[in-house]
């Protein structure tokens, strides 16, 4: 029984984490962001502020990326684009005001993520994917 729901409740949490099919305004996050905490969403928007991250997860495994601050008309969200990164492979590589797509969760939690500004990122978006040229 106990095995019957877990399954159960894995299901209802993969069905509230997936993944939306529309994009949303930023404007609409931002107004209430612990309302959208964990929400998986996609953003539309130009890139600036760009920064580069090289380090290692909790358990010493290479982590690499970029972190950067997306905006549309409606509002800006920082967003943090990270992966596993291997000795010689090279993430995917944002530049500044390139207009993109930006599958993501929503996170409001204190991680100790800063920005160049030294600004701790309480509420960020986190990429899990990113397309460009949209």
């Amino acid at each position: 029984m106990s095995g019957f729901l877990v399954c159960g409740w894995l299901w209802v949490a993969g069905a509230v984490a997936a993944p939306v099919d529309e994009v949303i305004p930023i404007g609409s996050i931002t107004v209430n962001p612990m309302a959208n905490n964990r929400r998986a969403v996609i953003l539309h928007g130009k890139t600036k502020t760009l920064t580069t991250y090289h380090g290692q997860d909790s358990v010493g495994r290479s982590i690499c990326g970029q972190g950067f601050i997306l905006t549309d008309e409606t509002g800006s969200l920082d967003v943090l684009y990270l992966v596993r990164c291997q000795a010689n492979e090279t993430p995917m590589l944002i530049v500044e005001g390139e207009r993109i797509v930006v599958h993501a969760t929503i996170d409001v939690a204190s991680d100790n993520v800063k920005n160049t500004e030294g600004k701790e990122l309480v509420f960020k978006a986190m990429a899990t994917k990113i397309v460009r040229g949209k």
